[in-house]
């Protein structure tokens, strides 16, 4: 197979991947990662990005059994200050992008089972309004890794 045959098949692939998510009723969660967490840490974070389907939904709940509880909690920032707190849902317009990311919307994990350890995996599972349940896996990336270090880029 010559480069450019490879070239156009990978770019096949990603409008189908990209068509198939538009067409989807359903919302499609893809890059879900973590950080590491240090030793006797019962907190972090789950980050993804969520490609709406056909209609608006909702992200309303999530849960995992790698932690006790776990919220949807978004980030703000006033006056130099961040703040952190639970949101009741994060809004999937039809068609759109949304990034759960560091210092933004994410997935907190509360009283974790332990450590997030690089290269593990694990399930949370999210709940959206209109599509239901959706299990995710969540790859755990080093503590020191980025937003645009732990995403796959297209």
């Amino acid at each position: 197979m010559t480069t450019r045959t490879a070239q156009h098949l990978a770019v096949v692939a990603c409008l189908a991947f990209a068509g198939a998510a538009w067409a989807s009723d359903a919302p499609v969660v893809t890059n879900a990662w973590a950080r590491a967490t240090p030793p006797g840490t019962t907190v972090g974070a789950a980050y993804m990005t969520i490609q709406g389907g056909k209609q608006a939904d909702r992200l309303v709940d999530a849960r995992s059994d790698r932690a006790a509880m776990v919220h949807l909690h978004s980030v703000e920032e006033k006056d130099g200050v961040s703040k952190m707190r639970a949101i009741e849902a994060v809004e999937i317009p039809a068609g759109q992008r949304v990034e759960l990311a560091p210092k933004s919307t994410h997935v907190m994990l509360m009283g974790l089972d332990g450590p997030l350890v690089a290269g593990q995996t694990f399930v949370v599972t999210l709940r959206f309004a209109k599509a239901g349940e959706q299990p995710v896996t969540v790859t755990v990336k080093p503590a020191s890794a980025t937003d645009d270090q732990a995403q796959h880029k297209h």
